[in-house]
């Protein structure tokens, strides 16, 4: 006989549910907090509703007053809604993300300033939340829990209540008359107020009622300030665009800090090389000569053997520098991008006409990787398009608040060049990937070609 064991692991603590009365101890944990929020939030509405209100009585008489009065509103409808968004997380509630302020006046002329705080619409969102939404949600939960605690206390209290006598002998809970308050009413339309045990048990059932209503009261309080929090999730927090902008903004800076990185480090590696290896096998070259010299033929096959060392020498210098220069020509570290792209029109078989127009301030790690693009674009025209003529054209477009350097390289030839892995056109496509930028090719079957390469500038 096989027996089965089935067994369940145990949750862990914090994946536990927890019990009824710990969650409801919570809520009334929380009680103080809402209901400090609620009135408070009670009064700033009437104050701000009476203002607002004010406001627009007196900018509707006078034009120029009005438009200053409704930027000072707005301005204060800022602070206000800052304000009423810590309180809510005071309260209790999930935080809400606010939008990313300036100071509004800071390095600005007034004019500029007041354009600004009136083109935002976050300015107008939170003045609506301020002179609309807030006064009249409040007002409504004001009705809701103010009514639902005093009448809670109130029934409550009925017990001691009902030894009170009015002036004239009768009792405050009179149910033959209506009494003097809701228990009253509630014992006279019940009938319970005829006979003293009627009237007894139509208290304790008053009592009941308002201890069951004092239980109900943290879902009152919650559900209120719920909805205010909803209100202000609606006009108060920040758009969902303002954090895929700062999103793109964080890839954008890890972007150009890793192109940064490794432009350093490939200086780093140049400058080693310079004065490391290189000036070693220079001076390994000149030891052997001077070797080379002393022995001078008397023996033959020593002088061989330090010619030949000599030459290896010299073969391993120059693959150094080539080495080094492929880093990054002497003419771009000195000159800058605009004359080393320059160069290029002079190095090939084929002439290539240059149009360049570049700014100084273009960042070191951008000049090190628009180089090698623009030498590869030129090779490859160069050497597989049978091209007669090429062209080579940088300048930098503005678009806006955003600037973009725009390199092309044209050839007459013959046409059907394609990004294809592992070749050279898909290693300019990987580094212009670590700058943001793109590489477009339009190459028809006859020619002509165009390759097209547009990097954001920061």
């Amino acid at each position: 006989m096989t027996t089965a064991t089935l067994s369940t692991p145990l949750q862990p603590a914090s994946a536990r549910p927890d019990p009824l009365g710990r969650r409801y101890g919570r809520m009334w944990g929380r009680v103080p907090r809402e209901l400090g929020y609620l009135a408070l939030t009670a009064i700033i509405g009437l104050v701000v509703s009476i203002t607002a209100w004010g406001v627009i009585g007196a900018g509707s008489a006078f034009v120029v007053l009005g438009v200053a009065l409704l930027i000072a509103l707005m301005l204060a409808s800022r602070y206000l809604g800052v304000f009423d968004l810590r309180r809510l997380r005071w309260a209790g509630t999930r935080p809400i993300a606010a939008p990313t302020w300036d100071r509004p006046f800071a390095g600005k002329r007034f004019l500029r300033a007041v354009g600004d705080v009136i083109a935002d619409p976050h300015y107008w969102l939170y003045a609506l939340h301020a002179a609309v939404v807030t006064p009249v949600l409040a007002l409504i939960t004001f009705v809701v829990w103010s009514t639902w605690l005093g009448t809670a206390l109130v029934a409550i209290t009925s017990p001691a209540w009902a030894t009170i006598t009015l002036a004239n002998g009768d009792s405050l809970w009179n149910g033959d008359r209506g009494g003097e308050n809701v228990v009253g009413l509630v014992l006279f339309l019940t009938g319970a107020g005829s006979d003293a045990a009627a009237t007894g048990w139509g208290i304790a059932g008053v009592t009941a009622l308002g201890l069951l209503m004092l239980a109900l009261l943290p879902f009152i309080t919650r559900g209120a300030t719920l909805a205010h929090w909803g209100a202000a999730r609606l006009l108060l927090s920040r758009f969902a665009s303002e954090d895929l902008r700062g999103e793109v903004a964080r890839v954008d800076a890890a972007r150009l800090a890793a192109v940064t990185a490794e432009d350093t480090a490939l200086r780093r590696l140049e400058r080693d090389i310079h004065d490391g290896p290189q000036q070693r096998l220079l001076r390994l070259q000149m030891e052997l000569s001077t070797a080379e010299r002393r022995l001078d033929g008397t023996r033959p096959e020593a002088t061989e053997s330090i010619a030949a060392a000599r030459r290896l020498a010299a073969e391993t210098l120059d693959e150094l520098r080539a080495l080094a220069q492929g880093f990054a020509p002497p003419l771009l570290q000195d000159r800058g991008l605009s004359a080393a792209l320059g160069a290029l029109g002079h190095r090939g078989a084929v002439p290539v006409e240059t149009a360049i127009d570049l700014p100084a301030d273009v960042p070191d790690a951008v000049e090190r990787s628009l180089y090698f693009v623009a030498a590869e674009l030129t090779a490859n025209a160069i050497k597989h398009s049978g091209a007669t003529k090429v062209r080579l054209e940088a300048r930098t477009e503005d678009a806006g608040a955003s600037r973009a350097l725009v390199l092309s390289v044209q050839d007459d030839g013959r046409g059907g060049a394609r990004i294809v892995p592992g070749h050279g056109l898909a290693g300019a496509v990987d580094r212009l990937t670590g700058l943001g930028g793109t590489l477009t090719v339009t190459s028809p079957e006859g020619g002509p070609t165009t390759a097209a390469v547009r990097v954001p500038l920061p």
